[in-house]
Protein backbone atom coordinates (compact mmCIF):
# COMPACT_ATOMS: atom_id res chain seq x y z
CA UNK A 1 0.00 0.00 0.00
CA UNK A 2 3.00 2.32 0.35
CA UNK A 3 2.78 3.63 -3.19
CA UNK A 4 -1.00 3.70 -3.39
CA UNK A 5 -3.09 6.72 -2.53
CA UNK A 6 -6.58 5.43 -1.78
CA UNK A 7 -8.00 8.92 -2.14
CA UNK A 8 -7.67 8.65 -5.91
CA UNK A 9 -7.78 4.90 -6.58
CA UNK A 10 -10.05 3.91 -9.44
CA UNK A 11 -10.33 1.10 -11.97
CA UNK A 12 -11.72 3.17 -14.82
CA UNK A 13 -11.67 0.47 -17.45
CA UNK A 14 -13.79 -1.88 -15.37
CA UNK A 15 -16.43 0.81 -14.95
CA UNK A 16 -16.83 1.81 -18.55
CA UNK A 17 -16.20 -1.24 -20.71
CA UNK A 18 -19.61 -2.75 -20.00
CA UNK A 19 -21.19 0.21 -21.80
CA UNK A 20 -18.83 0.10 -24.78
CA UNK A 21 -20.09 -2.81 -26.91
CA UNK A 22 -19.03 -1.21 -30.20
CA UNK A 23 -15.54 -0.64 -28.88
CA UNK A 24 -15.30 -4.24 -27.76
CA UNK A 25 -15.83 -5.34 -31.33
CA UNK A 26 -12.55 -3.69 -32.34
CA UNK A 27 -10.43 -4.20 -29.23
CA UNK A 28 -10.04 -7.33 -27.09
CA UNK A 29 -11.96 -7.05 -23.83
CA UNK A 30 -8.85 -7.34 -21.71
CA UNK A 31 -6.95 -4.64 -23.58
CA UNK A 32 -9.43 -1.81 -23.99
CA UNK A 33 -7.96 1.32 -22.46
CA UNK A 34 -9.83 3.88 -20.43
CA UNK A 35 -8.60 6.60 -22.78
CA UNK A 36 -10.08 4.85 -25.82
CA UNK A 37 -13.34 4.09 -24.05
CA UNK A 38 -13.80 7.64 -22.84
CA UNK A 39 -13.42 9.08 -26.33
CA UNK A 40 -16.71 7.43 -27.30
CA UNK A 41 -20.22 8.32 -26.16
CA UNK A 42 -20.74 4.91 -24.56
CA UNK A 43 -17.72 5.41 -22.32
CA UNK A 44 -18.90 8.78 -21.00
CA UNK A 45 -22.46 7.50 -20.58
CA UNK A 46 -21.20 4.45 -18.71
CA UNK A 47 -19.01 6.50 -16.40
CA UNK A 48 -21.89 8.87 -15.69
CA UNK A 49 -24.17 5.96 -14.86
CA UNK A 50 -21.55 4.70 -12.42
CA UNK A 51 -21.91 7.98 -10.50
CA UNK A 52 -25.56 7.24 -9.85
CA UNK A 53 -24.75 3.66 -8.89
CA UNK A 54 -22.33 4.91 -6.25
CA UNK A 55 -24.92 7.31 -4.84
CA UNK A 56 -27.34 4.35 -4.66
CA UNK A 57 -24.94 2.11 -2.74
CA UNK A 58 -25.54 1.14 0.89
CA UNK A 59 -22.37 3.00 1.86
CA UNK A 60 -23.81 6.28 0.64
CA UNK A 61 -27.39 7.47 0.10
CA UNK A 62 -28.70 3.93 -0.24
CA UNK A 63 -28.44 3.61 3.55
CA UNK A 64 -25.47 4.83 5.60
CA UNK A 65 -25.50 8.54 4.76
CA UNK A 66 -29.13 8.71 5.86
CA UNK A 67 -29.11 6.32 8.83
CA UNK A 68 -25.82 7.31 10.47
CA UNK A 69 -26.57 11.07 10.73
CA UNK A 70 -29.88 10.16 12.40
CA UNK A 71 -28.46 7.76 15.01
CA UNK A 72 -25.47 10.01 15.75
CA UNK A 73 -27.91 12.81 16.55
CA UNK A 74 -30.78 13.16 19.00
CA UNK A 75 -33.31 11.84 16.47
CA UNK A 76 -32.83 8.07 16.42
CA UNK A 77 -31.16 5.24 18.30
CA UNK A 78 -30.65 1.51 17.85
CA UNK A 79 -33.15 -0.69 19.69
CA UNK A 80 -31.94 -2.99 22.46
CA UNK A 81 -32.75 -6.07 20.38
CA UNK A 82 -30.79 -5.51 17.19
CA UNK A 83 -28.71 -7.01 14.40
CA UNK A 84 -25.53 -5.30 15.70
CA UNK A 85 -25.68 -2.67 12.95
CA UNK A 86 -24.94 1.00 13.79
CA UNK A 87 -24.79 0.29 17.54
CA UNK A 88 -21.46 2.07 17.99
CA UNK A 89 -22.66 5.04 15.96
CA UNK A 90 -25.77 5.22 18.13
CA UNK A 91 -23.50 5.29 21.18
CA UNK A 92 -21.23 7.97 19.65
CA UNK A 93 -18.20 5.75 20.16
CA UNK A 94 -14.75 7.00 19.13
CA UNK A 95 -14.34 6.80 15.32
CA UNK A 96 -17.85 5.36 14.94
CA UNK A 97 -19.00 8.20 12.76
CA UNK A 98 -19.60 8.64 9.03
CA UNK A 99 -17.19 6.86 6.70
CA UNK A 100 -17.33 8.59 3.33
CA UNK A 101 -13.74 9.36 2.34
CA UNK A 102 -12.94 6.61 -0.18
CA UNK A 103 -16.43 6.56 -1.65
CA UNK A 104 -16.51 10.34 -1.94
CA UNK A 105 -13.18 10.69 -3.68
CA UNK A 106 -13.77 7.77 -6.03
CA UNK A 107 -17.00 9.53 -7.00
CA UNK A 108 -15.19 12.86 -7.46
CA UNK A 109 -12.56 11.27 -9.67
CA UNK A 110 -15.15 9.74 -11.97
CA UNK A 111 -17.04 13.04 -12.10
CA UNK A 112 -13.75 14.64 -13.14
CA UNK A 113 -13.55 12.09 -15.94
CA UNK A 114 -17.02 12.92 -17.23
CA UNK A 115 -16.22 16.64 -17.11
CA UNK A 116 -12.99 16.04 -19.04
CA UNK A 117 -14.46 13.87 -21.79
CA UNK A 118 -18.07 15.02 -22.20
CA UNK A 119 -17.01 17.82 -24.54
CA UNK A 120 -14.74 15.73 -26.75
CA UNK A 121 -16.22 12.22 -26.91
CA UNK A 122 -17.55 11.07 -30.28
CA UNK A 123 -21.26 10.48 -30.74
CA UNK A 124 -22.77 12.89 -28.22
CA UNK A 125 -25.18 15.61 -29.28
CA UNK A 126 -24.57 19.14 -27.94
CA UNK A 127 -27.55 18.83 -25.57
CA UNK A 128 -26.33 15.48 -24.28
CA UNK A 129 -22.83 16.87 -23.69
CA UNK A 130 -24.32 19.64 -21.56
CA UNK A 131 -26.54 17.26 -19.60
CA UNK A 132 -23.75 14.80 -18.77
CA UNK A 133 -21.31 17.55 -17.82
CA UNK A 134 -23.99 19.24 -15.71
CA UNK A 135 -24.70 15.99 -13.87
CA UNK A 136 -21.00 15.53 -13.20
CA UNK A 137 -20.55 19.07 -11.84
CA UNK A 138 -23.58 18.55 -9.58
CA UNK A 139 -22.34 15.19 -8.27
CA UNK A 140 -18.84 16.54 -7.69
CA UNK A 141 -20.36 19.42 -5.71
CA UNK A 142 -22.58 17.04 -3.74
CA UNK A 143 -19.64 14.78 -2.89
CA UNK A 144 -17.47 17.71 -1.74
CA UNK A 145 -20.36 19.12 0.29
CA UNK A 146 -20.99 15.78 1.99
CA UNK A 147 -17.27 15.31 2.64
CA UNK A 148 -16.71 18.76 4.12
CA UNK A 149 -19.68 18.55 6.46
CA UNK A 150 -18.53 15.09 7.55
CA UNK A 151 -14.84 15.80 8.19
CA UNK A 152 -14.88 19.55 8.89
CA UNK A 153 -16.70 22.14 10.93
CA UNK A 154 -19.37 24.35 9.46
CA UNK A 155 -18.01 27.61 8.03
CA UNK A 156 -19.89 29.65 10.64
CA UNK A 157 -19.47 27.35 13.67
CA UNK A 158 -16.02 26.11 14.60
CA UNK A 159 -14.55 25.27 17.99
CA UNK A 160 -12.61 28.34 19.10
CA UNK A 161 -8.94 27.60 19.66
CA UNK A 162 -9.13 24.06 18.26
CA UNK A 163 -6.02 23.20 16.20
CA UNK A 164 -6.68 23.08 12.45
CA UNK A 165 -10.36 23.87 12.90
CA UNK A 166 -10.31 25.78 9.63
CA UNK A 167 -9.39 22.74 7.52
CA UNK A 168 -11.78 21.46 4.91
CA UNK A 169 -11.01 18.59 2.55
CA UNK A 170 -8.56 18.16 -0.37
CA UNK A 171 -9.77 19.58 -3.67
CA UNK A 172 -8.91 17.41 -6.67
CA UNK A 173 -10.14 18.57 -10.08
CA UNK A 174 -7.98 16.49 -12.43
CA UNK A 175 -9.01 13.05 -13.68
CA UNK A 176 -6.77 10.19 -12.55
CA UNK A 177 -6.79 7.55 -15.28
CA UNK A 178 -3.13 6.48 -15.39
CA UNK A 179 -1.47 4.99 -12.33
CA UNK A 180 0.87 6.18 -10.93
CA UNK A 181 1.55 9.05 -13.32
CA UNK A 182 -1.64 11.00 -12.57
CA UNK A 183 -1.55 10.54 -8.80
CA UNK A 184 -1.19 13.66 -6.68
CA UNK A 185 -0.94 14.13 -2.93
CA UNK A 186 -2.95 17.25 -2.07
CA UNK A 187 -3.26 18.83 1.34
CA UNK A 188 -6.58 19.80 2.88
CA UNK A 189 -8.03 23.03 1.55
CA UNK A 190 -9.62 25.43 4.01
CA UNK A 191 -13.32 25.12 4.77
CA UNK A 192 -13.99 28.39 2.96
CA UNK A 193 -12.02 27.25 -0.10
CA UNK A 194 -13.98 24.00 -0.16
CA UNK A 195 -17.30 25.82 -0.07
CA UNK A 196 -16.11 28.16 -2.81
CA UNK A 197 -15.40 25.13 -5.01
CA UNK A 198 -18.81 23.60 -4.24
CA UNK A 199 -20.59 26.81 -5.18
CA UNK A 200 -18.52 27.14 -8.35
CA UNK A 201 -19.44 23.61 -9.45
CA UNK A 202 -23.14 24.19 -8.81
CA UNK A 203 -23.12 27.54 -10.59
CA UNK A 204 -21.59 25.75 -13.58
CA UNK A 205 -24.16 22.96 -13.39
CA UNK A 206 -26.98 25.52 -13.41
CA UNK A 207 -25.74 26.85 -16.77
CA UNK A 208 -25.74 23.36 -18.30
CA UNK A 209 -28.81 21.52 -17.00
CA UNK A 210 -32.50 21.47 -17.86
CA UNK A 211 -35.42 19.60 -16.31
CA UNK A 212 -36.07 17.00 -19.01
CA UNK A 213 -35.07 13.99 -16.91
CA UNK A 214 -36.21 15.16 -13.47
CA UNK A 215 -36.64 13.99 -10.79
CA UNK A 216 -34.90 10.66 -11.39
CA UNK A 217 -31.83 12.29 -12.88
CA UNK A 218 -30.11 15.49 -11.90
CA UNK A 219 -31.82 18.60 -13.22
CA UNK A 220 -31.70 22.38 -13.21
CA UNK A 221 -34.17 22.46 -10.32
CA UNK A 222 -32.03 19.99 -8.37
CA UNK A 223 -28.95 22.17 -8.91
CA UNK A 224 -30.78 25.26 -7.65
CA UNK A 225 -32.05 23.30 -4.65
CA UNK A 226 -28.62 21.99 -3.70
CA UNK A 227 -27.22 25.49 -4.18
CA UNK A 228 -29.80 26.69 -1.65
CA UNK A 229 -28.82 23.96 0.81
CA UNK A 230 -25.13 24.84 0.49
CA UNK A 231 -25.86 28.55 0.95
CA UNK A 232 -27.86 27.80 4.11
CA UNK A 233 -24.90 25.94 5.61
CA UNK A 234 -22.55 28.73 4.59
CA UNK A 235 -24.75 31.44 6.11
CA UNK A 236 -25.37 33.09 2.74
CA UNK A 237 -28.96 33.94 3.66
CA UNK A 238 -29.91 35.93 0.57
CA UNK A 239 -28.53 33.21 -1.71
CA UNK A 240 -30.24 30.48 0.29
CA UNK A 241 -33.62 32.19 0.02
CA UNK A 242 -33.14 33.09 -3.65
CA UNK A 243 -32.05 29.64 -4.83
CA UNK A 244 -34.70 27.93 -2.69
CA UNK A 245 -37.33 30.19 -4.23
CA UNK A 246 -36.05 29.36 -7.72
CA UNK A 247 -36.21 25.63 -6.93
CA UNK A 248 -39.74 25.94 -5.52
CA UNK A 249 -40.89 27.62 -8.73
CA UNK A 250 -38.76 25.46 -11.04
CA UNK A 251 -41.51 23.09 -12.11
CA UNK A 252 -40.02 19.92 -10.57
CA UNK A 253 -41.71 18.49 -7.51
CA UNK A 254 -45.00 19.53 -5.94
CA UNK A 255 -45.66 20.49 -2.36
CA UNK A 256 -48.26 17.96 -1.29
CA UNK A 257 -50.93 20.20 0.21
CA UNK A 258 -54.16 18.48 1.30
CA UNK A 259 -55.97 21.81 1.61
CA UNK A 260 -59.22 20.19 0.53
CA UNK A 261 -58.97 17.38 3.08
CA UNK A 262 -61.90 17.58 5.47
CA UNK A 263 -60.62 15.25 8.20
CA UNK A 264 -57.32 14.57 9.94
CA UNK A 265 -57.41 11.05 8.46
CA UNK A 266 -57.50 12.43 4.93
CA UNK A 267 -54.69 14.85 5.75
CA UNK A 268 -52.70 11.96 7.20
CA UNK A 269 -53.22 9.88 4.07
CA UNK A 270 -52.19 12.78 1.85
CA UNK A 271 -49.00 13.32 3.83
CA UNK A 272 -48.19 9.61 3.83
CA UNK A 273 -48.47 9.59 0.04
CA UNK A 274 -45.20 11.54 -0.12
CA UNK A 275 -43.46 8.39 1.11
CA UNK A 276 -45.60 5.36 0.34
CA UNK A 277 -45.71 5.79 -3.44
CA UNK A 278 -42.95 4.43 -5.72
CA UNK A 279 -41.94 7.93 -6.85
CA UNK A 280 -42.64 10.88 -4.56
CA UNK A 281 -44.58 13.87 -5.87
CA UNK A 282 -42.39 16.05 -3.63
CA UNK A 283 -39.08 14.91 -5.10
CA UNK A 284 -36.89 17.50 -6.74
CA UNK A 285 -34.23 14.81 -7.00
CA UNK A 286 -34.59 11.17 -6.02
CA UNK A 287 -32.43 8.12 -6.70
CA UNK A 288 -34.38 5.67 -8.83
CA UNK A 289 -34.05 1.97 -8.04
CA UNK A 290 -35.19 -0.60 -10.55
CA UNK A 291 -36.55 -3.89 -9.23
CA UNK A 292 -33.23 -5.54 -10.14
CA UNK A 293 -31.29 -3.00 -8.04
CA UNK A 294 -32.53 -4.01 -4.61
CA UNK A 295 -29.96 -3.68 -1.83
CA UNK A 296 -31.86 -6.36 0.07
CA UNK A 297 -31.01 -6.52 3.74
CA UNK A 298 -28.42 -3.76 3.22
CA UNK A 299 -31.10 -1.29 2.13
CA UNK A 300 -32.55 1.61 4.07
CA UNK A 301 -35.98 0.09 4.66
CA UNK A 302 -34.39 -2.96 6.30
CA UNK A 303 -32.86 -0.82 9.05
CA UNK A 304 -35.92 1.36 9.56
CA UNK A 305 -38.64 -1.27 9.55
CA UNK A 306 -39.64 -4.83 8.81
CA UNK A 307 -41.94 -4.75 5.84
CA UNK A 308 -44.34 -6.83 3.75
CA UNK A 309 -46.22 -6.83 6.04
CA UNK A 310 -44.97 -4.46 8.71
CA UNK A 311 -44.53 -6.89 11.58
CA UNK A 312 -41.80 -8.64 13.54
CA UNK A 313 -42.08 -11.43 10.98
CA UNK A 314 -41.46 -9.13 8.01
CA UNK A 315 -38.27 -8.78 5.99
CA UNK A 316 -35.51 -6.62 7.43
CA UNK A 317 -34.14 -5.69 10.85
CA UNK A 318 -36.13 -2.72 12.11
CA UNK A 319 -33.25 -1.68 14.39
CA UNK A 320 -33.53 2.13 14.21
CA UNK A 321 -36.19 3.86 16.28
CA UNK A 322 -36.92 7.47 17.25
CA UNK A 323 -35.49 8.78 20.49
CA UNK A 324 -37.89 9.98 23.16
CA UNK A 325 -37.13 13.68 22.67
CA UNK A 326 -38.04 13.44 18.97
CA UNK A 327 -41.28 11.62 19.74
CA UNK A 328 -42.06 14.35 22.28
CA UNK A 329 -41.50 17.01 19.60
CA UNK A 330 -44.64 15.92 17.73
CA UNK A 331 -47.55 18.11 18.76
CA UNK A 332 -51.02 16.70 19.38
CA UNK A 333 -52.79 16.04 16.07
CA UNK A 334 -49.61 16.18 13.95
CA UNK A 335 -50.29 13.85 11.01
CA UNK A 336 -46.55 13.31 10.58
CA UNK A 337 -46.62 11.19 13.72
CA UNK A 338 -48.99 8.82 11.92
CA UNK A 339 -45.95 7.56 10.01
CA UNK A 340 -44.72 5.98 13.25
CA UNK A 341 -45.72 2.34 13.69
CA UNK A 342 -45.83 1.19 17.33
CA UNK A 343 -44.39 -2.27 17.90
CA UNK A 344 -42.72 -4.35 20.59
CA UNK A 345 -39.29 -5.58 19.53
CA UNK A 346 -37.86 -8.05 21.99
CA UNK A 347 -39.42 -6.71 25.16
CA UNK A 348 -39.05 -3.05 24.21
CA UNK A 349 -41.83 -0.74 23.02
CA UNK A 350 -40.49 1.21 20.04
CA UNK A 351 -41.62 2.89 16.82
CA UNK A 352 -40.71 2.12 13.25
CA UNK A 353 -40.89 5.10 10.94
CA UNK A 354 -42.47 4.52 7.54
CA UNK A 355 -40.71 7.08 5.38
CA UNK A 356 -39.02 4.18 3.59
CA UNK A 357 -41.68 1.43 3.75
CA UNK A 358 -40.53 -0.63 0.71
CA UNK A 359 -43.06 1.26 -1.38
CA UNK A 360 -41.68 0.16 -4.73
CA UNK A 361 -41.08 -3.53 -4.05
CA UNK A 362 -39.85 -5.65 -1.13
CA UNK A 363 -36.91 -3.78 0.42
CA UNK A 364 -36.90 -1.18 -2.39
CA UNK A 365 -37.69 2.54 -2.19
CA UNK A 366 -36.57 5.43 -4.32
CA UNK A 367 -34.35 7.56 -2.09
CA UNK A 368 -35.44 11.19 -1.80
CA UNK A 369 -32.28 13.32 -1.92
CA UNK A 370 -34.03 16.71 -2.14
CA UNK A 371 -37.74 17.30 -1.69
CA UNK A 372 -39.95 20.34 -1.84
CA UNK A 373 -40.63 20.71 1.89
CA UNK A 374 -36.92 21.23 2.56
CA UNK A 375 -36.93 24.19 0.18
CA UNK A 376 -39.83 25.88 1.98
CA UNK A 377 -38.03 25.44 5.30
CA UNK A 378 -34.76 26.69 3.82
CA UNK A 379 -36.47 29.75 2.39
CA UNK A 380 -38.21 30.41 5.71
CA UNK A 381 -35.00 30.17 7.76
CA UNK A 382 -32.90 32.19 5.35
CA UNK A 383 -35.50 34.95 5.01
CA UNK A 384 -35.99 35.09 8.78
CA UNK A 385 -32.27 35.39 9.46
CA UNK A 386 -31.89 37.92 6.65
CA UNK A 387 -34.93 40.01 7.54
CA UNK A 388 -36.24 39.54 4.00
CA UNK A 389 -39.24 38.06 2.21
CA UNK A 390 -37.77 36.63 -1.00
CA UNK A 391 -40.59 34.60 -2.56
CA UNK A 392 -42.69 34.62 0.62
CA UNK A 393 -42.55 35.79 4.20
CA UNK A 394 -41.04 33.43 6.77
CA UNK A 395 -44.44 33.36 8.48
CA UNK A 396 -46.17 32.20 5.28
CA UNK A 397 -43.67 29.36 4.73
CA UNK A 398 -43.88 28.26 8.36
CA UNK A 399 -47.69 28.30 8.16
CA UNK A 400 -47.57 26.18 5.01
CA UNK A 401 -45.63 23.42 6.74
CA UNK A 402 -47.70 23.49 9.92
CA UNK A 403 -51.13 23.64 8.29
CA UNK A 404 -50.25 20.69 6.08
CA UNK A 405 -49.35 18.78 9.27
CA UNK A 406 -52.78 19.58 10.75
CA UNK A 407 -51.32 22.06 13.23
CA UNK A 408 -52.42 25.58 14.11
CA UNK A 409 -50.31 28.50 12.96
CA UNK A 410 -47.86 29.93 15.45
CA UNK A 411 -45.83 33.17 15.43
CA UNK A 412 -42.67 32.79 13.41
CA UNK A 413 -39.40 32.58 15.34
CA UNK A 414 -36.10 30.94 14.49
CA UNK A 415 -36.77 28.20 17.04
CA UNK A 416 -40.19 27.55 15.52
CA UNK A 417 -38.67 27.16 12.05
CA UNK A 418 -35.89 24.88 13.32
CA UNK A 419 -38.41 22.77 15.23
CA UNK A 420 -40.48 22.26 12.08
CA UNK A 421 -37.32 21.44 10.14
CA UNK A 422 -36.44 18.75 12.67
CA UNK A 423 -39.86 17.09 12.63
CA UNK A 424 -40.52 17.48 8.90
CA UNK A 425 -37.13 16.12 7.80
CA UNK A 426 -36.72 13.51 10.53
CA UNK A 427 -35.25 10.15 9.44
CA UNK A 428 -33.96 11.67 6.17
CA UNK A 429 -30.34 12.24 7.21
CA UNK A 430 -30.38 15.98 8.00
CA UNK A 431 -30.44 16.21 11.79
CA UNK A 432 -26.75 15.58 12.66
CA UNK A 433 -25.56 18.10 10.11
CA UNK A 434 -28.14 20.66 11.23
CA UNK A 435 -26.92 20.36 14.83
CA UNK A 436 -23.32 20.86 13.72
CA UNK A 437 -24.08 23.85 11.52
CA UNK A 438 -25.94 25.40 14.47
CA UNK A 439 -23.10 24.65 16.90
CA UNK A 440 -25.49 22.71 19.15
CA UNK A 441 -24.83 20.07 21.77
CA UNK A 442 -26.55 16.73 21.17
CA UNK A 443 -28.85 15.48 23.93
CA UNK A 444 -29.27 11.69 23.63
CA UNK A 445 -32.08 9.56 24.99
CA UNK A 446 -32.00 5.80 25.53
CA UNK A 447 -35.76 5.53 25.38
CA UNK A 448 -38.49 5.88 22.77
CA UNK A 449 -41.26 6.83 25.20
CA UNK A 450 -41.95 10.59 25.13
CA UNK A 451 -42.30 10.66 28.91
CA UNK A 452 -38.55 10.01 29.02
CA UNK A 453 -37.62 12.92 26.77
CA UNK A 454 -34.96 14.27 29.15
CA UNK A 455 -31.56 13.37 27.69
CA UNK A 456 -29.66 10.53 29.35
CA UNK A 457 -26.39 11.92 28.05
CA UNK A 458 -25.08 14.87 26.08
CA UNK A 459 -22.45 14.97 23.37
CA UNK A 460 -20.97 18.45 23.49
CA UNK A 461 -20.38 20.34 20.27
CA UNK A 462 -16.78 20.76 21.45
CA UNK A 463 -16.28 16.98 21.65
CA UNK A 464 -13.75 15.85 19.04
CA UNK A 465 -16.06 13.00 18.03
CA UNK A 466 -18.44 15.34 16.21
CA UNK A 467 -16.01 15.20 13.27
CA UNK A 468 -15.28 11.93 11.50
CA UNK A 469 -11.86 10.36 11.53
CA UNK A 470 -9.99 10.55 8.24
CA UNK A 471 -9.07 6.95 7.28
CA UNK A 472 -5.69 6.06 8.75
CA UNK A 473 -4.42 4.82 5.38
CA UNK A 474 -4.91 8.31 3.94
CA UNK A 475 -2.85 9.94 6.67
CA UNK A 476 -0.17 7.26 6.41
CA UNK A 477 0.13 7.44 2.61
CA UNK A 478 -0.18 11.19 2.16
CA UNK A 479 2.05 13.17 4.53
CA UNK A 480 0.22 16.36 3.60
CA UNK A 481 -3.05 15.18 5.17
CA UNK A 482 -3.62 16.51 8.68
CA UNK A 483 -5.80 14.19 10.78
CA UNK A 484 -8.72 15.59 12.73
CA UNK A 485 -8.14 16.58 16.35
CA UNK A 486 -7.40 13.75 18.85
CA UNK A 487 -7.66 10.98 16.25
Amino acid sequence: MKNKYILLMMAVALMVTSSCKKLLETEPKNSISAEVAMKEAAGVEGLTNSLYQTLQGSGYYGRDFIVVPEVLSDNMRIASTNSNRFVQESNNAVAATINLWQTGYSLINRANGVIKYADIANGLTPLRRKQLAGEAYFIRALAYFDLVRTYSYNPKNRVTGRPNSDLGVPIVLNYVENFPGDITYPSRASIDETFTQIKSDLDKAITLLDNLFAPKRISLSAANALRARVALYNGDWADAATFANTAINGGVGTFVDPSTATTPALKSAAYASIFNTPSSAESIFELNYEITESLGSDGLSSIYTRSNPISTAGAGYGDATPQANLVAAYEAGDVRKDLLFAITKGSEAIFWNQKYPAAKAPQIDNIKIIRMSEMYLTRAEANFRNGSAIGATPQADLDKIRLRANLAVTPVTLNAILKERRVELAYEGHRWFDLLRLGSDIGKSNSTLPANATPNSTLLFTDFKVLSRIPLTEVQNNPKIIQNYLY
